[in-house]
């Protein structure tokens, strides 16, 4: 009779839901502080909004790079130097003077967070068996959007102990990390069968753990052609793309609008920014579950393409809905759907790059990583000069009317888009004849 099955599969799924709320308290705290930086340092306008997109443009670039190197040399050692450097760069920037040295610092921090996700991909493949891969999934990514929710509160008490108001936080949050990373390194192992804590019973559960988190020293980039010439990995890049374009409308210019459109006063604004957040961890969790019940019920075809498209079409109506709505509360209730729903396809998409990814797994959910944060990156721009275009000194809301349809048709090719991401046939290996 075989002993009761460890529980080291869950440990690892839970401290890598830790890295990503790390990740995302990192990434947040700039923007928590930035009055008191521009004051302290003398930094303009524009080179705060530098800070800001260098951060984002050098994320999104170096998805795939990242996601490489965890393929090839594992994902313990390089997760827990990513973990590793990008807090260095942000307890330094804690003790930075000047644009420049913020500038390069804030550049390095977006450079080691790309290989956070695809490596935690990789994590998710190595450790959880298939059938519970989308609500692992799921999980990881819920520490990020909790992160984010949790990190404007958490900074400003931090700051508020000094007399500068913004040093303070960057520095307590790289000495975490650091010990951070040296914990990861000392529990995690690529492989379960080699973790001492792991017992037959629970490889046994694992089953096929496969080798994605394992290091592949002989693994070059995936074939150019990988990403070229895959239908359903150009589909699943545009569905990312599309998501985070409708998403960033919520953390960026949505408090704008609340405050141009319905003169919603600063403190009730923060709180119909952050109420769509934390439905978002809803969604994501929600997502995880169903994408796995699809997954079951509908095969590799359909299981994680109905998820995907199902989440594009709720965000479209909730952007219909908010032509038709006149108040800023019944808004605030669209965007919680915009979070919801956007959020429940996000584990869908990591699970379909564990599905078929094989070895270049973590390059695989880069390459679809980078493609949303690009989104996410021209969002901000085209919506700002769409808004600008069509409002009327009369008619303020006549520019958002605009934006909200334009987002509302996004996620209808979105949708279009997801009916054609399959898990049926791996990356790179050719179809049966």
């Amino acid at each position: 009779m075989m002993d009761r099955p460890t529980g080291v599969r869950h440990v690892m799924v839970g401290v890598t839901t830790l890295v990503a709320v790390m990740l995302y308290l990192d990434r947040v705290c700039l923007s928590i502080v930035g009055e008191a930086i521009k004051e302290d340092q003398g930094i303009t306008p524009e080179q705060y909004a530098m800070l800001l997109s260098a951060f984002f443009w050098a994320y999104a670039l170096f998805q795939i790079p990242a996601g490489w190197l965890g393929d090839r040399f594992g994902a313990r050692v390089v997760l827990s130097a990513y973990l590793f450097w990008w807090s260095a760069c942000t307890g330094l920037m804690g003790m930075a003077s000047g644009f420049a040295a913020l500038l390069a610092l804030r550049l390095g921090c977006g450079i080691f967070e790309a290989g956070a996700y695809p490596l935690a991909s990789g994590v998710i493949k190595a450790w959880v068996p298939s059938r519970e891969r989308g609500l692992a999934s799921g999980i990881v990514a819920v520490g990020g959007r909790l992160g984010g929710a949790i990190a404007p509160v958490l900074t400003a008490s931090i700051a508020s102990a000094t007399a500068d108001g913004w040093r303070l936080p960057f520095i307590v949050y790289g000495a975490v990390g650091m010990a951070g990373a040296a914990v990861f390194y000392w529990w995690f192992r690529n492989d379960p069968a080699t973790h001492p804590a792991v017992n037959p019973s629970e490889l046994a559960v694992i089953g096929n753990h496969a080798d994605s988190a394992t290091p592949h020293p002989g693994a070059g980039l995936p074939p150019l052609e990988v990403f070229a010439f895959n239908f359903p990995l150009w589909m699943c890049s545009l569905v990312q793309f599309l998501s985070n374009f409708s998403w960033v409308f919520i953390i960026t210019l949505f408090p704008t609008y609340l405050e141009k459109v319905h003169q919603i006063p600063l403190g009730t604004r923060a709180w119909y920014q952050a109420i769509p957040l934390y439905f978002g961890i809803l969604g994501m969790l929600a997502g995880g579950m169903l994408s796995d019940i699809a997954m079951r019920r509908f095969g590799p075809r359909w299981g994680r393409a109905l998820p995907m498209a199902a989440s594009r079409v709720l965000v479209g109506f909730a952007y219909l809905g908010c032509l038709a709505s006149p108040d800023a509360f019944s808004i605030m209730l669209l965007m919680c759907l915009v979070a919801w729903a956007g959020d429940f396809g996000t584990a869908p998409v990591w699970a379909w790059s564990q599905d078929v990814g094989g070895r270049h797994v973590g390059a695989l959910l880069g390459w679809a990583n980078m493609w949303g944060n690009l989104g996410a990156a021209v969002a901000p721009i085209v919506i700002q000069k769409i808004q600008s275009q069509y409002q009327t000194p009369e008619n303020p809301a006549a520019g958002w009317a605009v934006v909200f349809a334009v987002c509302a048709s996004t996620q209808v090719i979105g949708a279009i888009a997801a009916m054609f991401v399959s898990s049926s046939q791996p990356i790179g290996r050719p179809a049966a004849a």
